[in-house]
């Protein structure tokens, strides 16, 4: 085939539509570049949208980790730190640099206990959210006990990290330490016999903070100006008894408050000639006075000989509140002893024992009016359910001494025929559960079965003296929790006879103790003497107990026995016939026992010297709407009653300066009517004949009785208040 030459026309018409067909090609690039271009851009832009919805979540993520007042720690699959918060910073030192990346075991377990240890990744991965209480370590070593918390961290069901939080529990833990010690010791003062044996269980409960390697007490004699050491602990030296005169020990007592002492402190105290250094240097030295009422019986100190920073402020402070509870714990186990033996010599010197009982009643109530009223409030304060136990017993310990020192005191009035008795309506099943409460605590420390049946058809509200009655009650029961070791205690109600306004009740408290030998029956309720002569070392007691309750039984008409059989066990019973009442004095005020109104707003003047028994009172009257003014004796109470108007004066006996008797005299001999008619309470430790006389003439509205009950010192402010 032949093709034919272009001709001019053909070959212009080709050349323009080839030109037209590049230029559209290139119209068509550019579009088409155009439109890639414009698709990146939305691309990038949605990435970029994606990326600062992201940055923002993640921010708000970390302030949220930041805001949390624990610590927290997110780790990841491989027990890396991945994220950490501020409190974890502030809790164990490290950075947020520091501690991202690394594991967790490395970052904060103590190396002695990674072998036993358990990562929280590993917690989480078995039970999902475990909480426990551990010990970690900061950066610089140091241990602290932590609560931790771990937790799985899941996206779409897939475990993808953990959570540990921390939560530093040391000052509970430590909290906790003190309230041991503190128990322990006070245990220790009421039951051991002799005084020596206390030192022992001291030092052993302070070893739980301090190492008493180097640890002493010494007791301060004025009269010889000597230092007695019932204990001394010490690497370097040996002491029992030193000449006070200028040694370290003698300038704190003098000082009267807790000292810390580093080694330029005790050379510029040796250079100013105030003391004089016993013994071996040491680097430091940490004291602080043993105070009972207002006075210094000595002093409680540690010391070290390598390391200077050994103590600290706050270690001073907490060796102080100890000592000051070391102290009552001494204090009143001194008194205890001295009162048992003051009535055992009470036949061979009739008059020197009223005074001295009526010393003692002071002495010894005061600081149980303290410790009872401090655990009213410790209970008033919704504690702990790990901490209840101990406050109950520390009050159920109270009211055990108390007992014992009332048999003493009850005792002694009813050989001067002074005792009354009263004649009051009262429910006898709200009587019947304040006996079941006090002593099923007791029974089950024991695992003893304890329980109270009432046979009969026994009237509920009687009249008679409640108080009495369950003085009876508490001394036979507590013999048997102290001679039963298993079995059980009974408490047997039973009406034998009643006539018209008036019943006569049968108690019978049955153990399955010890028993005591027939012999014996009619020798145990003489007064001072037990069933056999090693019954008091094995078991302590005053040996007034059933003595004191064959009085009260025979001076309200009844008649006690006992049936018994040695290793089988006892059964005292007691007859006393009481009243029939239309119903209690409670009842007929539509009150429960925990209400305390009628008071809100009223002005009480509280005259009481004693700053931890006023703290008590204020407590109480703070609680029930009462606005309190203190004065710390009658001095200052007559000064204030000048100036300000007050509903009602609770006024302490036993003051400096100005007695409360004297004051009392004072005002209601003021020309002023409006001082001389306030109503003048009375709050008084002693209760002995002395006291009574030089207050029958005084025109005092009533009277509290230290160690006061709170539903006791209520109605008597609410019946006397203006």
């Amino acid at each position: 085939m032949i093709i034919p030459p272009f001709s001019k026309p053909a070959m212009t018409d080709y050349k323009e539509k080839y030109e037209e067909l590049l230029k559209e090609n290139s119209i068509l690039r550019r579009e088409n570049e155009f439109l890639r271009a414009k698709s990146g851009l939305n691309h990038d832009l949605r990435n970029s949208g994606e990326r600062e919805k992201t940055s923002r979540e993640n921010v708000l993520l970390e302030h949220l980790i930041d805001s949390i007042p624990q610590a927290i720690a997110i780790i990841d699959l491989e027990d890396r730190v991945v994220m950490v918060n501020r409190e974890f910073t502030d809790l164990f030192g490290y950075t947020p640099e520091e501690a991202v990346g690394r594991y967790v075991d490395d970052l904060i377990i103590p190396e002695d206990l990674k072998h036993d240890s358990v990562k929280p990744g590993e917690i989480a991965f078995e039970n999902h959210r475990v909480t426990r209480n551990t010990i970690r370590c900061d950066k610089t070593g140091r241990r602290i006990n932590v609560s931790l918390i771990a937790t799985n961290v899941l996206i779409d069901n897939d475990i993808v990290a953990s959570l540990g939080i921390y939560r530093d529990i040391s000052v509970e833990k430590k909290n906790q330490t003190i309230q041991e010690i503190l128990y322990n010791i006070s245990t220790a003062a009421l039951n051991q016999t002799d005084i020596k044996e206390i030192y022992p269980t001291i030092v052993q409960e302070l070893s739980k903070i301090w190492d008493t390697n180097n640890f002493f007490i010494a007791l301060y004699d004025k009269a010889s100006d000597t230092l007695s050491m019932p204990f001394f602990s010490d690497e370097k030296d040996q002491f029992e008894r030193v000449p006070a005169r200028k040694t370290i020990s003698k300038w704190a007592i003098g000082l009267k408050k807790s000292v810390l002492l580093k080694v330029n402190d005790m050379k510029c105290l040796e250079n100013s000639g105030d003391i004089d250094l016993v013994g071996a240097p040491c680097k430091v030295w940490m004291g602080v006075p043993l105070k009972a009422e207002k006075e210094i019986i000595g002093v409680m100190a540690f010391q070290d000989y390598h390391d200077e920073d050994k103590f600290s402020q706050e270690d001073v402070t907490v060796l102080e509140f100890i000592a000051n509870q070391i102290a009552i714990a001494l204090q009143r186990r001194i008194m205890i002893d001295n009162v048992i033996m003051a009535s055992r010599k009470a036949e061979e010197a009739a008059q020197s024992k009223q005074q001295f009982m009526s010393t003692m009643s002071h002495e010894i109530r005061t600081p149980l009016n303290e410790v009872i009223g401090i655990t009213n409030l410790l209970l008033q304060g919704n504690p702990r359910e790990d901490q209840m136990d101990y406050i109950k017993t520390l009050r159920f310990s109270g009211n055990h001494l108390l007992t014992l020192v009332n048999d003493v005191l009850d005792y002694n009035k009813m050989e001067s025929g002074r005792i009354e008795f009263e004649q009051t309506s009262f429910n006898l099943s709200d009587f019947l559960k304040d006996i079941q409460r006090t002593y099923s605590f007791r029974s089950k420390s024991k695992n003893l079965e304890f329980d109270i049946t009432r046979q009969n058809d026994l009237p509920d509200n009687l009249t008679g003296d409640p108080i009495r009655l369950n003085q009876i009650l508490s001394n036979l029961l507590s013999n048997a929790l102290k001679f039963t070791q298993k079995g059980s205690i009974h408490v047997i109600l039973k009406e034998l006879e009643r006539n018209a306004g008036t019943t006569k009740i049968e108690f019978t408290v049955k153990d399955t103790g010890i028993g005591i030998p027939k012999d014996k029956h009619d020798y145990i309720f003489e007064s001072y003497t037990q069933a056999s002569p090693d019954t008091t070392r094995h078991y302590g007691g005053t040996g007034l107990g059933l003595a004191i309750c064959k009085r009260l039984v025979e001076l309200q008409g009844g008649h006690i026995e006992v049936e018994s059989e040695t290793g089988k066990g006892s059964a005292f019973r007691f007859v006393l016939t009481f009243g029939i009442a239309e119903k209690s004095e409670a009842s007929q005020k539509g009150e429960t026992s925990e209400s305390y109104v009628g008071l809100e707003g009223k002005r009480i003047l509280v005259a009481e010297d004693n700053k931890i028994n006023f703290f008590v009172a204020n407590k109480f009257l703070n609680g029930w709407g009462v606005k309190v003014t203190h004065a710390e004796n009658g001095r200052i109470a007559l000064n204030l009653l000048e100036k300000e108007d007050f509903d009602l004066v609770l006024m302490d006996l036993h003051m400096p300066v100005l007695d409360g008797i004297e004051a009392t005299k004072i005002i209601r001999n003021s020309d002023d009517p409006r001082i001389k008619d306030i109503p003048v309470v009375a709050l008084t430790a002693a209760i002995m004949s002395e006291t009574h006389d030089r207050i029958d003439n005084l025109n005092i509205n009533d009277y509290v009785l230290k160690p006061f009950k709170p539903r006791d010192l209520f109605e008597k402010i609410l019946k006397n208040v203006r």
